[in-house]
């Protein structure tokens, strides 16, 4: 090897080599000793290597050498002590500024993949030899010498970059994983998305492919704590590998915006669509209340309530049936099948009269009853079951006095003889369904990235119901064939007795 190279290694790198020496010592002084014995041996060294390609893995195992010397020399006699100097205004801006360097390293270092970072962290770092290296990582020398020559390349291009990171470094984005699924129940999984950086990893790759190394800008997270996210949202089929070190998201996603669109687009048909199906049930009271269920007697509005939520359900069981594709569950982990979406918002505020607290086919009362109930965002809190826990106390008093009955209570055959009058009503409640369906669908193909653009009608289709409770009910009150209670009694709601298993009990969504 000429000498000349060597000298011009020297001259290139000398911040680089102190970066490296002050990354080891703590003191100002050892660093520039230790930093001025490498240099001396790399020139000393300079005749020793015959293969130009290796000068760079050459010069540096070399530092590592004189590095490890210098500790030994080191600690035979040493102790340390706090040079007050360093307090002083000029002393303490070089000081960092001399940093900088090492800074800039240490960044760098922070955005390489596992595997250049394992090789040169082994090498560099630790003092191992290639041969050392490659037994520890389990590679072959081969694959050592290509990883270093390749993150010297990285490491040479990014010093002297300016990083950004993206805006999610600093300010998180909301992500909320909802699952429609049956099956065993795995911890891992249904706890995944309960801390930012899943969710948010799968944001940023959602619209355009990427790598560890660029989401580690975007998320100002260094790459060593997102490759075990990345596995997981890999094992879980949320995160897709296209090869070539790019990763991106394999999931419909309902974004802020598809929402605000879909809620403006589909208001006013939703809103007639409603405004007839509840005309029609209205028209229909009279039959209702001679069926003599528990709170027939109650006022128009507080029976259009529940009897509304009801044609709702019974709507999309309808709805269902004449469209079994939305019926079909994908494997999600250890025999358990369901649906997956993201959403990216909060959405409890995003549109609150759109919105629904919660809701329930059957939610348990004792072991013989059960209510059903939606909670319109529309309504106050005051008139949602879910925020009044003395309803299941009224339960009793209506039971035993139905003169006080403060909502309906039916029997199964009641509850039958009603779906019987208002079947009209129930199947125009499933047109309304397809209409919603059809119009997020085609709003979602505009919204969503087109890998995922054939997931779109059937994860929309599988969760029209479930979003979009609380957007029929905020038009149903629009419609004025419903008016917003100005008591504090709950509405939207029935009870009815049900033999309580573990298979029946439900959850509250």
């Amino acid at each position: 090897m000429e000498g000349y190279n060597a000298v011009r290694f020297v001259e290139e790198n000398m911040k680089t080599i102190f970066a490296y020496a002050l990354a080891r010592v703590s003191d100002k002084a050892d660093a520039e000793d230790l930093a001025s014995e490498i240099i001396l041996a790399i020139l000393q060294s300079k005749d020793k290597i015959k293969d130009p390609n290796a000068f760079y893995g050459f010069v540096w195992g070399i530092a590592a050498n004189i590095y490890k010397s210098f500790l030994r020399k080191r600690n035979k006699n040493s102790f340390e002590y706090l040079d007050e100097n360093v307090f002083h205004t000029d002393d303490f801006i070089e000081e960092l500024c001399r940093k900088e360097e090492l800074n800039a390293l240490r960044r760098e270092l922070a955005l390489l993949s596992k595997e250049y970072r394992e090789c040169t962290v082994a090498y560099y770092f630790d003092g191992f030899s290639c041969a050392e290296t490659a037994k520890k990582l389990g590679i072959s020398p081969e694959m050592v010498k290509y990883y270093l020559f390749k993150t010297r390349k990285i490491l040479k291009e990014g010093i002297g970059m300016e990083r950004e990171y993206g805006e999610k470094s600093y300010r998180p984005s909301k992500f909320e994983l909802v699952t429609i699924f049956t099956g065993s129940y795995n911890a891992e999984y249904r706890n995944l998305f309960n801390r930012k950086l899943p969710g948010n990893i799968l944001l940023s790759a959602y619209y355009t492919p990427m790598t560890i190394r660029e989401l580690s800008l975007e998320l100002g997270v260094a790459t060593p704590y997102l490759e075990d996210e990345i596995g997981l949202l890999e094992k879980y089929g949320f995160l897709q590998n296209l090869g070539g070190g790019k990763y991106q998201t394999d999931l419909v996603i309902f974004t802020e915006a598809f929402t605000n669109e879909f809620y403006k687009t589909a208001n006013t048909i939703c809103g007639e669509m409603l405004k007839n199906i509840l005309s029609g049930i209205r028209a229909k009271l009279e039959d209702i209340r001679k069926i003599g269920f528990i709170g027939c007697d109650l006022e128009d509005n507080r029976l259009l309530w529940p009897l509304l939520w009801m044609c709702m359900r019974n709507g999309h069981r309808v709805f269902e049936s004449g469209n079994p594709r939305y019926n079909e569950r994908d494997a999600i982990y250890n025999g358990a099948t369901g649906i997956n979406y993201g959403v990216d918002y909060d959405h409890t505020q995003a549109v609150e009269k759109y919105t629904s607290l919660a809701f329930a086919g059957y939610a348990g009362v004792d072991e013989n009853y059960g209510m059903c109930f939606a909670n319109f965002g529309v309504l106050p809190e005051k008139n949602h079951y879910i925020r009044n826990s003395s309803y299941n106390q009224k339960l009793y008093a209506a039971l035993e006095d139905r003169t006080k009955a403060e909502f309906a209570v039916m029997t199964t055959h009641e509850i039958e003889l009603i779906e019987k009058v208002i079947a009209e009503e129930i199947n125009k409640m499933a047109e309304l369904y397809v209409y919603l369906t059809e119009t997020a669908a085609d709003i979602m193909r505009s919204h969503a990235p087109e890998h995922v653009s054939d997931q779109v009608e059937r994860i929309v289709g599988s969760t029209v119901f479930f979003r979009t409770v609380g957007f029929i009910g905020g038009c149903a009150a629009e419609s004025g064939e419903v008016t917003v209670p100005e008591d504090d009694k709950a509405v939207a709601l029935y009870a009815y007795p049900c033999k309580y298993t573990a298979e029946n009990c439900g959850d509250v969504c």
